[in-house]
C-alpha cells in the first residue's frame, strides 16, 4: 500500500471515507476537473448526511479547499490533479493523497 493511501486511511473518519468513496463512484474513475470533483463531493454529502453541505474551508496555492467544516477534510485542485487534504484552523492544510487515482 502506498504511503499516501495509508496516511489518507488513517486520517479519515469512517463517515469521511464513505463520503469520499461515494463521490469517487459518481466520477466512475474518470480523471476530472476540480468543478466536477466538487459536484460529486457535494452530491455524496447530500446523500449521506441529512441537510449536509460542503463549505469553502480555506484557500491553497491553487485555489479553494472545499469540504467538511466538522472534520476539515476537503479537496483542492493541484498540479497533479484534485487532492484530498485536511484544512487546519491556522489556514494551513495537510495533504492526505490524491482524490481518485
Amino acid at each position: 500500500m502506498a504511503i499516501a493511501a495509508l496516511r489518507s486511511q488513517l486520517a479519515l473518519s469512517a463517515r469521511d471515507r464513505r463520503i469520499i468513496q461515494c463521490a469517487l463512484r459518481k466520477l466512475r474513475g474518470a480523471r476530472v476537473d476540480f468543478g466536477e470533483a466538487v459536484r460529486a463531493l457535494r452530491e455524496a454529502v447530500e446523500e449521506s448526511i441529512p441537510a449536509g453541505r460542503v463549505f469553502m474551508l480555506g484557500i491553497a496555492e491553487a485555489g479553494p479547499i472545499v469540504g467538511s467544516l466538522i472534520s476539515g477534510v476537503g479537496i483542492v485542485d493541484g498540479a497533479t490533479g484534485v487532492q484530498l487534504v485536511r484544512a487546519r484552523s491556522d489556514g494551513r492544510h495537510t495533504p492526505l493523497g490524491s482524490f481518485g487515482r
